[in-house]
């Protein structure tokens, strides 16, 4: 199996950096391209915003974020890259991208809940190796020494 594009989901949490720098790693040593995904919903970016609300205003910013913040890992890296910003749920976005980009891989992070937590708020990384016909690798949380 030859591994030339890996996406991999971001959402901006500490476990989403440390699985990018995980791809980083990854592709660089594959020679594969890195497709940052974020799904993004225009109502989780209101509480960032002062009214009046210009929606197109809050989408660039979030793409300027993914792509220049977010994705500099793989920049350091090296690694060829590109972002995409597609408005869905988590699990969808990562998906319709895989599906899109005709991924090899996808690599998400670990939020490291547990128990009644992840029962109840579920998980990109428990729901996606199910809507992907790729494998799903999921990296572990960093934990506390």
């Amino acid at each position: 199996m030859s591994i030339e594009r890996i996406v991999v989901g971001h959402d901006g949490s500490p476990g989403a950096r440390h699985a990018i720098e995980w791809a980083a790693g990854l592709a660089r040593q594959l020679g594969a391209e890195v497709v940052v995904v974020r799904g993004y919903d225009p109502l989780d970016e209101l509480g960032r915003a002062e009214p009046p609300i210009d929606f197109a205003a809050l989408e660039d910013a979030a793409r300027r974020t993914l792509a220049a913040d977010w994705c500099r890992p793989l920049a350091d890296a090296g690694v060829p890259h590109r972002s995409v910003l597609i408005e869905d749920d988590a699990v969808s976005a990562i998906a319709h991208a895989v599906e899109g980009e005709r991924a090899d891989l996808v690599v998400v992070g670990s939020h490291g809940r547990t128990g009644w937590r992840e029962r109840i708020l579920g998980s990109v990384a428990t729901k996606l190796p199910h809507e992907v016909p790729c494998p799903v690798v999921i990296v572990p949380a960093h934990r506390a020494s």
